[in-house]
């Protein structure tokens, strides 16, 4: 059985609801990291022999047009993480089609590759009072095969989708989805595959979790972020909960995910959809 392993493409300062700390309009005078923490990444993947799927922030690609390069030189899968790192329940349709078509574009006349996969800032197509759903409908028309976009939790995404891959049926056509790794518990579901979760749980319960979706047939869906593998990036001072998420035991994750490189098989979401 052979898992997912993904990488957020985008820099240390692309944090959501921060925008009272850092505006936007400041991003442009932050320090770029990317293509330090880049090259570590696929430093670790090449010692592995093991290839990605990168959601490339189109913000990224534009003015580090280095890190596309990078990545396409090693062989690994190119999806589109949007353009402007804005949750999906914050734009109209049209600014969700429009950031979504100028990343799509970007990244393809950059790699000569037709880009088939999406993954939304923060997991941000949603149902209820965040509703973005309607996005997979425009992923479909726009000529996307698969989303990575839903996390099966309660406080981020829709709790009660399924946490295997599944298919969801549009008025446009049907599109894959890809959730992240959770472990259940009595709270709900619980990330694992990434961030704060990869960070804190007990690597032994992050390894039982794999073997049990691998020995039911299905893989588990890892993420990452470069600035994961950067213990010295600048640091903004952020909410307590949003600090918690952003840099607890932040030093962990490169050995997490060697151990896990040891243990299991990994490949690019493209390969498991098509082959």
């Amino acid at each position: 059985m052979k898992n997912l392993l993904t990488v957020d493409v985008e820099d240390w300062y692309h944090i959501c609801d921060i925008e009272h700390i850092l505006p936007r309009s400041a991003w442009g005078q932050c320090e770029s990291r990317i293509l330090f923490n880049l090259e570590k990444i696929l430093t670790l993947f090449g010692r592995f022999k093991v290839k990605a799927t990168f959601f490339v922030l189109g913000y990224v690609a534009e003015r580090n047009p280095e890190a596309v390069e990078m990545i396409h030189s090693e062989g690994h899968e190119i999806a589109s993480h949007g353009y402007g790192h804005l949750q999906v329940y914050k734009q109209t349709k049209d600014e969700f089609l429009k950031d979504l078509l100028r990343s799509k574009s970007l990244i393809e006349s950059m790699t000569g590759e037709k880009v088939i996969g999406y993954r939304a800032p923060q997991w941000s197509i949603c149902k209820g009072k965040r509703d973005s759903y309607w996005a997979l409908d425009l992923l479909v028309r726009s000529g996307f095969l698969y989303d990575s976009s839903i996390a099966p939790l309660r406080f981020i995404g829709i709790p009660k989708a399924p946490n295997t891959p599944y298919t969801v049926s549009t008025s446009h056509g049907e599109i894959r989805e890809f959730p992240p790794l959770v472990m259940p518990s009595l709270l709900g579901n619980l990330p694992a595959g990434g961030g704060w979760g990869l960070r804190i749980f007990s690597y032994r319960s992050i390894r039982r979790r794999i073997e049990e979706l691998n020995r039911q047939g299905d893989p588990a869906l890892l993420f990452l972020h470069p600035s994961d593998f950067d213990a010295h990036r600048p640091k903004i001072r952020l909410p307590r909960i949003k600090r918690f998420v952003c840099y607890g035991k932040i030093k962990t994750t490169e050995e997490r995910i060697t151990r896990l490189l040891n243990d299991f098989e990994f490949t690019t979401v493209r390969e498991v959809l098509i082959g």
